[in-house]
């Protein structure tokens, strides 16, 4: 695991430097260079099977897409989102980033996919061995969604999630020679607000 997350840190280091980089290409009308990029904060509510025993947990979620647009189908942004699961036996907190392409289509609809990493903390509202009230570990999280414009810069958010949790051994559910795994899977409802920037035109627009 410590090389695929090795290797995705490397592909996401290079996608934050491709896009703050200046882009020429966006530059060629005056329309493109209004939407060269764009930045979004969403929020709403998550719910969650936490895969530890037969329970659920229900909380929030909040992040942030940073996209940048280049003459392709495909949007490419970066995202960061914090969850905060909170459950009668177990809470689940994830704090994630990574990379996030967004295919849109007509008629409103903004399908996207997306693939996470970051760390998640747990809670055990009841300890299952002596001393263990809470772990933490390195998460990797998957899934998609579609965005679906409400008004000029309002979206409705409909977002699924499924996470990857290795704590380690552990006594919990398996042997000390084991390693106690979690694969949550989390379910998003909420909005999404894009920032509206007063696009910077130059005569030099006019141009290209």
């Amino acid at each position: 695991m410590r090389s695929f997350i090795a290797g995705f840190l490397g592909v996401f280091c290079l996608l934050v430097a491709v896009l703050l980089l200046p882009s020429q290409s966006c530059a060629q009308a005056i329309s493109t260079a209004s939407r060269s990029m764009d930045i979004a904060a969403f929020g709403g509510y998550s719910g969650a099977y936490t895969d530890y025993g037969n329970t659920r947990a229900q909380g929030a979620i909040a992040g942030i897409d940073i996209t940048r647009f280049f003459h392709l189908p495909i949007y490419p942004s970066l995202e960061v989102r914090a969850n905060m699961l909170h459950g009668t036996v177990i809470d689940e907190d994830s704090y994630l980033g990574g990379l996030r392409a967004e295919y849109p289509l007509a008629h409103r609809l903004h399908p996207y996919a997306d693939a996470l990493v970051g760390v998640g903390t747990l809670h055990f509202k009841f300890a299952p061995i002596p001393g263990y009230t809470g772990d933490r570990s390195v998460l990797l999280s998957y899934g998609g969604g579609i965005d679906v414009d409400i008004f000029r810069h309002l979206q409705l958010k409909i977002d699924a999630q499924y996470q990857n949790w290795n704590l380690g051994p552990n006594g919990t559910s398996v042997t000390q020679t084991g390693n106690f795994t979690l694969t949550p899977t989390v379910g998003i409802v909420g909005l999404e607000y894009h920032i509206p920037f007063r696009p910077l035109i130059k005569q030099r627009d006019f141009y290209h």
